[in-house]
């Protein structure tokens, strides 16, 4: 009887060897497959980092073009003039247990710059970590509507954006559109020689008609509004708003049940409690112009 209850758990120890080795195995192979990808994208980084240094090499160098006499134009006391305007994103953190990876998202502020110079009408975007796709698109859709609302051509202007943070980490979240419409503000401001209040920080992607699109993760962003001192924080129409979940217990002989759902609170309230910053909702580029220029 001894001989076989070694014999089974002997076994069993084999049995777990293996399936723990595969399982190493198997996380190996995966994290070799992450890196090999992770290379990839570096690779592609480093490619598009050397065509915007190229542009703006180019760009340095190039002589002035004077206006057109018969468009409106820029005063010559904004001629080369640089503002810049807090923007806040939302960045990915990695957690781990040991064994499994998870995701979680945290609201982040960075400073956003613009210049404008005499050029061709380039639209650049000047971080240290190459942006997306949507970002750049939001810099030229932000040039667009800056031009229809104030009726200044930029057309014979160059228009550089640039994205800097104090932790270098934070310019991953440079990505998406979420920051549009503080460009489309900072740029605004900056043509029309208007000072920006420095305690209202927005969120918001810009459409092509002025308009404040949706965006994702509006209660870590007002957070990191709250901690970063502003009063007011702009958010999309209808977006205002927070998931906050409640629990009930119930006990039945030895045994808890627990349910919990979550309610749609409004996200004001909670933010001024804690940070005494309102949060307020908005629909186009000039109520935000409203706030911030007031």
């Amino acid at each position: 009887m001894a001989r076989r209850i070694l014999a089974y758990t002997l076994i069993a120890i084999v049995i777990v060897s293996v399936i723990f080795n595969y399982i190493q195995y198997k996380k190996n192979d995966d994290l070799e497959g992450i890196i090999a990808e992770y290379k990839k994208q570096n690779d592609a980084y480093a490619q598009k980092l050397s065509t915007l240094s190229s542009q703006l090499q180019n760009y340095s160098t190039r002589q002035s073009v004077p206006m057109s006499l018969n468009t409106p134009q820029i005063s010559n006391k904004n001629e080369n003039r640089f503002q810049s305007i807090s923007a806040v994103a939302v960045k990915p953190v990695m957690e781990s247990d040991g064994f499994f990876e998870t995701t979680t998202y945290v609201g982040t502020v960075l400073k956003i710059s613009v210049e404008t110079r005499d050029g061709t009408g380039l639209v650049l975007v000047n971080t240290a970590i190459p942006t997306g796709v949507d970002f750049q698109t939001s810099a030229r859709t932000a040039v667009m509507v800056a031009q229809k609302i104030t009726n200044i051509d930029l057309s014979k202007k160059d228009v550089i954006f640039s994205v800097s943070s104090e932790n270098a980490q934070d310019l991953q979240a440079v990505d998406g559109g979420s920051a549009g419409g503080a460009m489309t503000v900072l740029l605004i401001s900056v043509i029309t020689n208007k000072t920006i209040n420095d305690q209202v920080l927005m969120t918001g992607t810009i459409e092509p008609d002025g308009s404040i699109g949706k965006i994702g993760g509006a209660e870590q962003k007002a957070d990191a509004a709250g901690k970063f001192g502003a009063k007011t924080f702009l958010v999309p129409q209808g977006q205002a708003v927070t998931q906050v979940q409640t629990c009930d217990e119930r006990k039945e002989g030895v045994f808890v049940y627990r349910s919990c759902t979550l309610e749609e609170k409004p996200l004001s309230p909670i933010m001024e409690s804690e940070y005494g910053m309102k949060v307020i909702e908005i629909s186009n580029i000039t109520q935000a112009l409203s706030y911030f220029n007031s």
